[in-house]
């Protein structure tokens, strides 16, 4: 049960539209005037930290954990640098009333906002992307037949050494900044940059410590006009722990806790980021609490609980503001804060504890979107845990996700690291197994590939029929196919050629951002970057990848093993009528239609043929993309994984062998085909595991969904927990599920108020079901609602 604090607390939240503010948008323009011609890490590292030494200080009512990235609760921050002025000014009157992710703007920040972007006019990364990228490659992208990232965000998803800042706080960077320029008399353009970078992060440090200062002052100021003696005292105590941290490593559980939030709502200043994990916060944080609330008993355990609550609403506060494509995909205002627990220490031992539980309560008895759960499981995780986490799966709250750490060590393995590091793997963007908690830089969306498209481009020989240009490989006439491996190896080199263009595209945009937009603070506390003297950006984490990703990847196999049937083997159907049939949306052919939905077998159901299939096509594309460097001597990782990108994507594919309709959703992520799946969740989750997922360094995002008729009681926990264990033992590595009935979900469009706390896995990440439009809403309700084994 919340306390009365969180319980309120937890009500503002529901009760505030998230904002757009002009406060950091000004700062940073400001900045930029009387800074520019500084080299670039410490022209970066001054900009931001003229924000921190002038931004608003909030101390809000009945928080125990203070520090926002803007001047307003539920605020998000523009970041002309990085995303286009151009849509800002035109989007800006549309923010409020569009269906995606929408933000109130006052009438004053409204004004200022369209009288500071001038100066912004052609200066942002988006800009520049629009300039620099190959114009065939923009073609692809305009048509939605692939997209490359960093065009208009960050290099870098940040999961940072915790651990570290823990251990020496922000002055202990400083300090070993200053040993390594003290060491070094540059002699090369690569010694003096690493000077400039080493004194780029003294000062964001330096800026980060002035912030949590005047946050210090700000709670004493209200301390001193505070009427209730245990809020002032409390307050008193809020500011102590500012002054503490992040300078210096905390003493406390609740110093520990403030230090975390210091150094992620720093990250979501200094540039539009996603993805901060929170890492492996029941190892790092254990000390402090069994310091705290075991040994010592400073506090109690609901002393810490709460306090670990007030931590996880400041996770809801951030936002980052995405332009009406961005929104439909990657719908329901996702910020991918993952905050892992269990699995094993560097030797191998279970790292459970008290903490971990803990963790899973404070989420349970919260129900928000932030921080997402993730829970590592292996043969020694305790029983009590894995039970928790389905119970509150059984309760649909879409919350935790389930981890393999059998075949997420084999992932992190094959990123580089030592078995340890392996054995230490934490998430590095939504589902992505990153060795070494820490030391990973990575997991940036460097693209996604339309399987769709790729289909259709088989079946008229490099053309899209929905624009009659050539946008693919030459790759023969289809009708002259004789079997189904012609069709297969022609699918083959039209979807390398997609991920080849990705390839550039995003080795391109690394370059730029290399010279042009080093991130400072989040290099510095990633491991490697201050001791190689090198940014995030420059490849100066220990590991560095980049993810190439794929939408309608159970379509591509169902479309496979529906020509290889209906065409190939039993000539229901020549390749001409088949092709006839796809462009002409089925139309006046139901019946033809029904055939290659019915008779073909359909990938979710274990059925081996199909379910091969489905493990060759994704096998080539990760044994080819896996081999290929990037731009910052990292290298690029695939996986499974569509976010909602399969909407955007399915609007513009044509109908398809498989049976499915043109303008619907591709399936989602690593799941099957929404209602295909009909053989119960036991053969669902064997079909999913069956890719052999270990090869897949980016892992493969997999939702399942249950009728809560069929996981009712302690029987439903047995079920929800046997098929995630099923799942495991098949070699999956990633799970989340869903449990909500159809009639809720259809309800709850209609009537959205009565629903606000609905809560549902998207991808990896969770959203409110009554804040994504009704296309997202349509396609998970289309998601099959399994009752039993």
């Amino acid at each position: 049960m919340l306390t009365p604090r969180i319980q309120r607390m937890r009500d503002r939240y529901f009760n505030t539209i998230p904002s757009i503010t002009a406060e950091r948008l000004v700062l940073e323009t400001e900045a930029y005037q009387k800074f520019a011609g500084d080299a670039v890490p410490i022209f970066r590292a001054k900009v931001v930290n003229y924000i921190l030494e002038r931004m608003t200080t909030l101390v809000l009512d009945d928080e125990l954990i203070v520090g926002t990235a803007t001047n307003a609760y539920r605020g998000a921050n523009l970041h002309p640098e990085f995303q286009s002025s151009s849509w800002y000014i035109s989007d800006i009157d549309e923010f409020q009333t569009r269906t995606k992710d929408p933000y109130y703007i006052s009438a004053e920040d409204r004004e200022t906002i369209l009288a500071t972007l001038p100066y912004w006019e052609g200066k942002a990364m988006e800009d520049v992307a629009e300039e620099a990228m190959p114009a065939y490659i923009k073609e692809l992208e305009s048509d939605d037949i692939l997209c490359v990232g960093l065009e208009n965000g960050v290099s870098g998803e940040t999961t940072c050494d915790h651990e570290k800042i823990m251990a020496v706080g922000i002055r202990g960077y400083i300090d070993e900044c200053q040993r390594n320029i003290d060491a070094i008399v540059p002699q090369t353009m690569e010694d003096q940059a690493k000077v400039d970078f080493w004194k780029a992060c003294i000062i964001q440090s330096e800026g980060l410590i002035t912030y949590a200062h005047r946050m210090a002052d700000e709670a004493d100021r209200l301390a001193d006009a505070c009427d209730d003696p245990v809020r002032a005292a409390e307050l008193r105590q809020m500011a102590e722990n500012c002054r503490v941290v992040p300078e210096n490593p905390p003493q406390t559980f609740w110093q520990a806790c403030q230090m975390v939030w210091f150094i992620h709502v720093a990250f979501y200043i200094e540039v539009c980021t996603t993805a901060i994990g929170f890492g492996r916060f029941d190892q790092y944080m254990w000390p402090f609490y069994k310091k705290d609330v075991i040994d010592e008993k400073n506090i109690t355990r609901d002393q810490a609980l709460e306090i670990l609550e007030s931590l996880y609403l400041k996770s809801c506060e951030v936002y980052e503001v995405r332009d009406s494509w961005y929104a439909t995909s990657f719908a329901g205002y996702p910020m991918w804060q993952i905050l892992v627990v269990g699995g094993q220490t560097r030797d191998g031992k279970d790292a459970s504890n008290d903490l971990s539980m803990l963790c899973l309560e404070a989420a349970d008895a919260l129900q928000t979107t932030q921080p997402v759960m993730a829970l590592r499981v292996c043969d020694t995780t305790p029983e009590e845990l894995i039970r928790f986490g389905c119970k509150m799966t059984q309760e649909g709250q879409a919350n935790p996700g389930f981890f393999n750490d059998a075949t997420a060590m084999k992932m992190a393995l094959a990123k580089g690291g030592t078995l340890e590091d392996a054995r230490d793997w934490t998430i590095v963007g939504c589902i992505q197994a990153g060795p070494g908690g820490g030391g990973t830089d990575g997991s940036p969306d460097a693209g996604y590939v339309n399987m769709g498209k790729m289909i259709e481009f088989v079946l008229h020989d490099g053309v899209d029929p929905a624009t009659g240009k050539l946008m693919g490989l030459r790759t023969g006439d289809p009708r002259e196919f004789k079997n189904i491996e012609q069709f297969k190896d022609a699918l083959k080199k039209q979807i390398v050629h997609a991920y080849d263009q990705i390839r550039i595209g995003y080795n391109l945009m690394q370059s730029i951002h290399m010279n042009r937009y080093p991130v400072i603070f989040a290099s510095m506390v990633t491991r490697g970057c201050v001791e190689n003297g090198k940014s995030v950006q420059h490849g100066g984490a220990n590991v560095s990848t980049a993810g190439m990703y794929v939408t309608g990847a159970a379509n591509l196999a169902d479309s496979i093993a529906a020509v290889e049937k209906c065409v190939f083997e039993d000539h229901d159907l020549t390749m001409e009528e088949l092709i006839r049939a796809c462009d002409t949306n089925f139309e006046g052919q139901e019946r033809l239609r029904q055939m290659l939905l019915n008779k073909p077998p359909k990938y979710g159901n274990d059925d081996p043929h199909v379910d091969a299939i489905y493990r060759e096509m994704m096998h080539h594309i990760a044994e080819t993309v896996q081999q290929w460097p990037d731009a910052r001597g990292g290298h690029y990782a695939f996986g499974i994984d569509s976010q909602t990108m399969n909407l955007p994507h399915g609007q513009v594919t044509g109908a398809l062998p498989d049976g499915r309709l043109a303008g619907e959703s591709l399936c989602d992520a690593s799941s099957p085909m929404m209602g295909r799946d009909i053989c119960g969740p036991t053969s669902t989750v064997k079909s999913v595991a069956a890719i052999d997922q270990d090869i897949l360094q980016e892992g493969a995002l997999f939702n399942l969904r249950f009728d809560p008729k069929g996981v009712q009681g302690e029987k439903g926990i047995d079920i929800i927990e046997g098929v995630v264990k099923t799942f495991f033992q098949n070699g999956g590595e990633h799970i989340q599920i869903n449990v909500v009935d159809n009639d809720t979900l259809i309800d709850a469009q209609k009537h959205p108020e009565l629903h606000r706390g609905l809560m549902v896995r998207v991808a990896g990440y969770m959203a409110y079901f009554t804040e994504l439009d009704k296309q997202a809403q349509d396609t998970i309700i289309r998601r099959t609602p399994h009752l039993s084994r």
